[in-house]
């Protein structure tokens, strides 16, 4: 790596303080790795040392942790801290089914491309509301837990437990957007986490919200959960519920 250090240290910094690097930005760090195999090679190597991923979509290169590896990921501890409103872990848990969703959604049966061009909140809220109806449903659902490394029973309890919405009294009765002790409120707060890590860009349209998933989405989320299995079955699992 001697040679390249220079190359392969700039492009780390880039990477680990922005979490991406464009051509548009660092064109000349960029154009290192692009004409040099053994520059792209050798910071491929490296990110793996410290529990990242490499990944590179239309143009673009970002980094995401590895599955299990809490380098540069997060503990549960600091996802907590991360969604804020004294999240616990049933909280988290019913989050990350969330989100889980939403990459079931927009890449269905582990498609390599995603298979639409964006989906509503609304839409994704009746889809979290009959897979955990499915859920329920399900006689031997602690064995589906413990057979997935995944607790659906707190899931399925947290969610049939809220309310659809939650009225903030004294301000005209409006409803509260975002917290927990309400479905709207912990999927606004769910999707607000995904477009502050840049996973996804929201839109407001007629008081719905349209979710649009980025580059860094397809570059980093995919390639990191497909190379973690016990996360891939659960996606799986999640793709092939009934929710018609």
């Amino acid at each position: 790596m001697a040679k390249n250090i220079d190359a392969v240290g700039n492009a780390l910094k880039v990477l680990i303080e922005k979490g991406s690097l464009s051509r548009d930005e660092f064109p000349i760090i960029h154009e290192s790795i692009i004409n040099d195999g053994d520059t792209l090679s050798d910071l491929e190597n490296l990110c793996q040392t410290m529990g990242l991923f490499l990944n590179e979509k239309a143009g673009t290169f970002y980094v995401s942790p590895i599955p299990g590896v809490k380098t540069f990921g997060y503990t549960n501890e600091e996802m907590r801290k991360e969604f804020g409103y004294s999240f616990n872990n049933e909280d988290l848990y019913t989050a990350l089914f969330i989100i889980a969703n939403v990459i079931t959604e927009f890449f269905p049966e582990a498609s390599p491309s995603a298979m639409k061009p964006f989906m509503k909140s609304n839409d994704l809220m009746d889809i979290v509301d009959k897979k955990v109806e499915i859920l329920r449903e399900q006689a031997n659902l602690d064995e589906i837990s413990y057979e997935k490394s995944y607790n659906f029973e707190v899931v399925v309890k947290k969610w049939s437990d809220l309310p659809r919405v939650r009225l903030d009294k004294g301000e005209g009765d409006s409803r509260k957007e975002y917290g927990k002790s309400s479905k709207i409120q912990l999927l606004n707060t769910t999707l607000r986490f995904m477009e502050n890590q840049e996973l996804i860009k929201l839109v407001d349209l007629n008081g719905d919200k349209v979710i649009y998933i980025t580059d860094r989405f397809k570059a980093t989320i995919l390639n990191a959960y497909n190379a973690d299995e016990i996360q891939a079955e659960i996606y799986n699992y999640l793709d092939n519920l009934i929710t018609e």
